[in-house]
């Protein structure tokens, strides 16, 4: 028969106590926490939004006030400012930043930013995308759209430095920048074609500094207030011809 040890009556007594203090915290920190959810749910409740105001875009606008219209829920968890703007940018291809205020207690303040297209981009397939001032391709060009924008016959690892190349040309003052219909990259140069047949061919890897040269040149009184064919591919010798109408316009 095996030995059992007696528990101290003194322990058990203080057991005992205890037990009350421990249920009265228990019950003080489950009703703190009723009531702490009671009231984040009332200011939830609270902060529904029922009015907005959209500045910017028109379609854009159009576009996020449906978005809003259609919300079966506009508490204040499920209309976050910033929760809103990511969701609006990740679904709307077209928008390139968006601003959203809370006005308190029940309207939002809006600001959206159209991206703005600088050129359209044809891949592999031959499908059109639109190109933006940022250097990003965004979505493909719609059907019934027909914006007129230079055209990039490049490949998807050239777009960065076709990038590069447009912004340097758009700071030339020279040649308008609404007279560049397209851009094609070869195996070791660019090929910028503009309007009344003129074009330039710049090599890779020295495209700033070579563009920077021939709008020099062509801003002589020898060369100015004419449309030219560029050849500077070869460092050593540069070719230039009169242009003919009837190139690519």
């Amino acid at each position: 028969m095996k030995n059992r040890r007696r528990a101290d009556p003194a322990v058990k007594r203080l057991k005992h106590r205890k037990m009350p203090m421990i249920a009265g915290r228990f019950v003080t920190v489950l009703m703190g926490g009723v009531l702490l959810l009671g009231a984040m749910l009332w200011i939830n409740d609270r902060m529904v939004v029922r009015s907005w105001h959209i500045d910017g875009d028109p379609m854009l606008s159009h576009a996020v006030d449906a978005a809003l219209q259609s919300m079966s829920m506009k508490d204040l968890v499920d209309t976050d400012v910033d929760q809103l703007a990511q969701v609006w940018l990740q679904n709307m291809a077209d928008m390139e930043r968006v601003d959203v205020m809370r006005i308190l207690p029940d309207k939002l303040n809006i600001r959206v930013y159209a991206r703005v297209p600088v050129a359209l981009w044809q891949d592999a397939r031959g499908h059109l995308h639109l190109f933006d001032r940022q250097g990003e391709v965004y979505r493909l060009l719609g059907e019934k759209e027909s914006p007129d924008l230079p055209l990039l016959r490049v490949s998807k690892e050239d777009l960065p430095a076709a990038h590069r190349l447009l912004k340097r040309l758009q700071q030339q003052k020279l040649v308008a920048w609404s007279s560049l219909s397209e851009v094609r990259s070869g195996e070791q140069y660019w090929q910028l074609y503009f309007s009344k047949g003129a074009s330039w061919m710049l090599p890779f890897g020295k495209e700033d500094q070579v563009m920077k040269q021939v709008v020099t040149l062509l801003k002589q009184p020898r060369w100015r207030d004419r449309q030219w064919k560029v050849d500077a591919r070869l460092s050593s010798r540069w070719f230039i011809r009169p242009a003919r109408h009837g190139g690519v316009i």
